[in-house]
């Protein structure tokens, strides 16, 4: 079953569609330069009412930080309940050491190795793949080089510019462990539930035909 996360929630109705549609996990933002950014008691309180809501509970909340200090990360980590937290910036293992929770390092492709890397190398419990060049921290749409994730992707969530149209496409390419959607479910910057679900739709649909059942 590939795991799907959608990140940048804001919105319970966002979560509860993401939660129907199957997906493991939900992300949410402490970047402040981000239009998904949260303060973290703001993120505290939407995600005590997701829990409480009830739609399920076999999912993971991730937090996305971007080059914060570590005690930070690992403050907002605990008030607000995080299951795991991801790492977008320019963190090194010795700093992922000191993270509290699991660890999901974010990396370009040009900061890969030639062949499969681990997550263990960058001190991580899961890589996330992503597309952008330099200056950017990921949700903007790029669309990541499927066929050179590829050798990584087993291991690793893989994002960038993944919509309903042609999240089939990439997973036929990429075979990744796990996927991570964020622009490809919003209209107008803001995350559109039925996007959320023909998005999820699109996954299991995927999965049902390549599996045979």
């Amino acid at each position: 079953m590939v795991q799907v996360k959608v990140c940048g929630i804001r919105r319970v109705v966002e979560a509860e569609a993401a939660l129907a549609g199957g997906a493991s996990f939900l992300g949410f933002v402490f970047y402040p330069p981000s239009h998904r950014n949260l303060r973290p008691p703001q993120a505290r309180d939407l995600l005590r009412e997701i829990r409480a809501a009830g739609t399920r509970s076999d999912w993971a909340a991730v937090g996305v930080f971007v080059n914060e200090p570590a005690a930070r990360v690992n403050e907002i980590a605990d008030l607000c309940g995080l299951d795991f937290v991801q790492l977008h910036g320019t963190e090194p293992p010795e700093y992922c050491s000191q993270i509290q929770r699991p660890v999901i390092k974010a990396l370009r492709l040009h900061e890969l190795a030639d062949g499969p890397v681990t997550a263990a190398r960058f001190g991580a419990t899961r890589l996330l793949l992503d597309a952008p060049g330099p200056g950017s921290r990921g949700g903007m749409g790029e669309t990541i080089d499927w066929s050179a994730a590829r050798p990584h992707a087993a291991e690793a969530l893989v994002a960038g510019g993944l919509t309903r149209d042609n999240v089939a496409d990439a997973l036929d390419v990429l075979r990744p462990w796990g996927i991570d959607v964020s622009s490809g479910v919003e209209r107008d910057r803001t995350k559109d539930p039925q996007l959320i679900e023909s998005f999820l739709a699109r996954v299991r649909q995927w999965e049902r035909l390549t599996n045979g059942n």
